[in-house]
């Protein structure tokens, strides 16, 4: 036996049961899951524990080899260690799956080195990814807890901004309602619950991206050690479809014939253990006809092209049908006055062509779910999901179950950022229960979680502007082509909003606009935060700053001509009025006065000392919330529990957004129930009202009225059930800290006493957003919609980023310096809040910028790890991050608010670009940007010699 201690108690391991590493010791057999496996390669270091006080990586050590040794997990450090406390300080976490490993990495340093500098922190934890983004907090809170450990007379405070009148909770900072449990390892995700006798699941996908599956052999599988059964079509239940989708049932569950691409599977192993589970899948055989792939948007199209989408399959959800014709998913047109006489006349007419790459959204947990049936007989799924409701009616379809039937259990997701809107292996681990009547789980390695997730969608762009000299835009021609892989997934909608707002925020009289989506053999591409808006604005924002260079007028000044602003028409022809909260210029005016008094004089700075430096900016604008015609709706419950404490039950799932959290301080406002008093009850489909999916950055908005109407008729019946319990009139009452109180601030009772003397009190109120309208090709110029009707966006959000970057002479390598974005999302609720969002976004932007491109080649990925996906680290982030805000009410929101989270991706890549232009005069029309090393590092050795440098 090997002998060694885990949090101080002596445990012992016995290598003659297998070669077993650290990490799975510790999650599977002590059960101290606060240790996470991300992505069993070592490279992004959740599973970090201290061995001899010393960080390191669980998955890299075997216990055979531990003899003797100590071992500290996250359970093992006291909640009041400087570093727990720091990182509480500062608000660190967000989706909460990397933080764990993050804060045992930051005790191994400060262990090592009580000292460090903020360079000493990012080397120290440049192997901890996080795709949120919370790199700048931890390097502040390591800082912090360094200063508390050495016992320095001044140590440094993180003081959040406040925002908010008097004792209103509107504006106010208020620490997240989960960051201690997010912290110390307590919160539980879907792979930390270990359900007693189930059996482990291991996929069979398609061996080809292309193929007819002529017959499949799951004898031997069947045969191997610890195999339960091997699920195939033939096992879906009775009444059941074998096929699922989010807008179209197109996908098959299990396929049966026609291969179209790799993210498919032939079949699922249910074995005893995971080992089992994997080994047996190799065993699974299959007799395949390959055929030729399509695997270009140019193959797709040619006139003898296969025809990818099945011809027979049109189920479509919310309208939206299969295919359009052919190898096309889907075409967009929007078309205003006439562009062509518009062009004829320009003074200046600027043409580029633009490209961005796909790119994987890289969370941290790795996909999977687990099912059982639960107590009341029902089907149950534990999933990290954002749409619990829509996961449940596409399961029910599967499994020939009543949705009523199915208890979805939404917990945590370690990151989503809009990928985790599909099923990925949901629907097998429900089949796998419901055969054996035991629990089924399945865990993706991160190969297969990269294999089965959609991706973000690479565009190839074409921007034809129209200019006078004075700088107004007069026509715009934008072409826009997208591979959306062999299945619809979210294309139909990721087009309509990249559609919608390729135009920039700008107005322009005279435009043809068209953008496509196309089937190929390629893996699916889908949602991915920014959702079709971040890859035009790329195309947009760097064709103005083309024609501003070309005209030379100020770029920021161009953009001012050709803000929107109230009374003028979006591009898709909604009308922006008094109803709607525009404050795009004040983004702009912020923006010039950042770039004229700090930004210009550090690049000259910068140059002075011989650096190649650059100043860049563009802005972006969003929707919040989906509109385009889809109802969306929403619930909230109120009741009084038998303690005294208020149960606030809502759909809205949390991903690291802090929904939870501002909506939290949306309810103590209006029912006056303390902030502490709440228990939140999220996503679990049988005890919360029915909502729509977590996505479009509509979190807080649409789950915010509600939240206030509900709160509002709480209130007033826990002041009646005051008056009937106390004999005192419910007039002048109110409730303060959830105590009742008179009109002169004497307590007259409070909720334990009411509850304890029996006050029930239970408030659901299900909301709904007004109608919203699908783009009208001819953008309503003819107003057969009426105006005040024609609605296709609910509001949106604006923002302008300024960026400073550094450029390489010798090797081409772009350092961003400077990132300050300037941002109306409305009225802040929880202003520290907004300000994580956006420093995430920012930095989770940087990489897409600078690096990111998931490339295919003859349909399967070529990067297959985390480490090679080349995301922004702790030592690769940008030097300085600020935000600003217009913090003005919209009148469209909950207490003025609107959503911030797509808003700060949407414009660091033009931005970038637009830098690199400016430090060296090399234009960058293909993103990533490195991917330009050579020509940038000649451009920058040219700067250099034409300046004396």
């Amino acid at each position: 036996m090997v002998t060694f201690k885990v949090n101080g108690k002596e445990v012992q391991y016995d290598p003659s049961k297998n070669n077993a590493r650290l990490l799975e010791f510790i999650r599977d057999d002590l059960h101290l899951t606060g240790t996470k496996c991300g992505c069993d390669e070592k490279g992004c270091g959740a599973c970090t524990v201290l061995i001899n006080g010393e960080a390191k990586r669980s998955c890299m050590f075997k216990c055979e080899k531990l003899e003797g040794a100590e071992i500290t997990t996250i359970e093992g450090v006291p909640e009041d260690h400087p570093v727990i406390q720091a990182f509480f300080e500062y608000n660190a976490p967000q989706c909460g799956f990397c933080v764990p490993g993050i804060v045992m990495a930051s005790i191994g340093l400060l262990n090592k080195n009580p000292n460090p500098t903020k360079v000493d922190i990012a080397k120290a934890l440049r192997i901890n990814l996080c795709r949120c983004g919370i790199y700048p907090r931890v390097i502040g809170a390591v800082i912090k807890a360094a200063a508390v450990i050495r016992g320095d007379k001044e140590v440094p405070h993180y003081i959040p901004d406040d925002h908010s009148v008097g004792d209103s909770f509107i504006g106010k900072s208020m620490p997240r309602i989960d960051a201690m449990d997010k912290i110390t390892g307590k919160t539980k995700f879907y792979a930390d619950y270990q359900l007693p006798n189930s059996l482990y699941g291991k996929a069979v996908y398609a061996p080809v991206p292309h193929g007819i599956l002529k017959g499949v052999d799951t004898s031997e599988a069947e045969k191997a050690p610890g195999v339960a059964f091997v699920l195939t079509a033939k096992d879906i239940p009775e009444g059941g479809v074998n096929r699922f989708g989010v807008l179209t049932n197109d996908q098959p569950v299990f396929v049966t014939d026609h291969i179209r691409c790799i993210n498919e599977y032939v079949a699922v192993v249910f074995a005893e253990t995971q080992e089992q589970a994997i080994e047996a899948a190799k065993l699974v055989k299959m007799d395949i006809e390959e055929l030729p792939g399509v695997f270009s948007i140019e193959d797709a199209l040619k006139p003898d092209a296969p025809i990818i989408p099945d011809p027979n399959n049109d189920d479509s959800i919310f309208g939206y049908m299969r295919g359009e014709k052919g190898n096309i998913c889907k075409e967009y047109f929007m078309h205003r006055g006439d562009w062509n006489k518009a062009f004829s006349e320009s003074d200046k007419i600027v043409d580029v062509h633009m490209q961005t790459k796909r790119t994987e959204h890289g969370w941290i947990e790795p996909d999977g779910c687990q099912a059982f049936i639960d107590e009341q007989g029902r089907l149950a799924i534990i999933a990290p999901n954002q749409s619990p409701f829509a996961d449940r009616d596409q399961i029910a379809k599967i499994v020939n179950i009543p949705s009523a039937d199915i208890h979805m259990i939404h917990v945590p997701c370690g990151g989503a950022f809009g990928g985790k809107t599909e099923l990925t292996t949901h629907a097998y681990v429900c089949i796998g229960a419901l055969k054996s009547g035991r629990p089924c789980r399945m865990v993706n390695t991160r190969e297969d979680s990269i294999r089965t997730h959609p991706k973000r969608h690479g565009y190839t762009m074409d921007y034809k502007l129209g200019f006078e000299k004075s700088g107004k835009l007069k026509a715009m021609d934008i072409k826009i082509i997208a591979d959306g892989g062999a299945y619809q997934s979210w294309t139909p909608r990721v087009l309509e909003q990249g559609l919608s707002y390729c135009s920039g925020p700008y107005y322009c009289p005279n435009f043809d606009m068209k953008c496509t989506g196309i089937y190929t053999n390629n893996m699916i591409m889908g949602a991915y935060r920014g959702f079709g808006a971040i890859q035009s604005h790329f195309g947009s924002e760097c064709a103005f700053d083309v024609a501003a260079e070309q005209l030379g007028i100020d770029p920021i000044d161009l953009r001012m001509i050709n803000a929107v602003e109230r009374g003028l028409p979006m591009s898709t022809g909604q009308m922006l009025t008094g109803k709607s909260g525009v404050e795009y210029k004040k983004t702009l005016v912020e923006a010039k006065k950042l770039v004229n008094e700090k930004l210009r004089p550090m690049v000259e700075q910068l140059r002075a000392e011989g650096k190649v430096a650059g100043v860049g900016i563009a802005s972006g604008w969003r929707s919040v919330a989906g509109g385009l015609g889809p109802v969306e709706n929403a619930g909230a419950d109120f009741e009084l529990m038998p303690d005294g404490r208020v149960q606030f039950r809502i759909a809205c799932t949390e991903m690291g957004q802090g929904s939870h959290t501002s909506l939290s301080q949306m309810a103590s406002e209006i029912t006056g129930v303390a902030w502490d008093d709440y228990d939140i009850i999220a996503g679990d489909t049988t005890l919360v009202p029915y909502g729509g999916g977590v996505m479009a950055s509509r979190g807080t908005y649409l789950w915010g009225f509600p939240t206030i109407t509900a709160g509002e008729e709480f209130k007033e019946k826990i002041l009646k059930e005051a008056e009937r319990i106390c004999g005192v009139s419910a007039d002048g009452l109110d409730i303060k800290n959830s105590v009742v109180v008179d009109k002169d601030g004497n307590k007259v009772t409070d909720l334990k006493e009411l509850a304890a003397k029996g006050a029930k009190v239970n408030v659901r109120i299900d909301y709904q957003l007004p109608d919203s309208h699908p783009v009208v090709e001819n953008t309503n110029e003819d107003h057969k919609i009426p105006d005040e009707e024609y609605r296709v966006h609910h509001t949106v959000a604006y923002a302008t980023l300024c960026v400073v970057v550094i450029i390489d002479p010798e090797t081409g390598k772009v350092r961003v310096r400077y990132m300050g974005q300037c941002t109306d999302c409305g009225r802040l609720i929880n202003p520290d809040n907004v300000r994580q969002q956006i420093e995430g976004g920012l930095i989770m932007a940087t990489s897409y910028a600078l690096d990111e491109d998931f490339s295919i080649t003859n349909g399967w990925p070529d990067k297959t790890t985390l480490g090679k996906q080349k995301y922004t680290r702790f030592d690769s982030m940008p030097d300085e991050i600020e935000t600003f805000y217009c913090d003005i009410d919209d009148p469209t929101g909950p207490f003025g608010a609107k959503g911030c989270a797509e808003i700060c991706v949407l414009s660091v890549g033009p931005a970038v670009a637009n830098a690199v232009n400016d430090a060296c005069g090399y234009r960058i029309t293909e993103l990533p940007v490195h991917m330009h090393c050579k020509e940038i590092a000649a451009a920058a050795k040219k700067w250099l010699a034409e300046n004396g440098k």
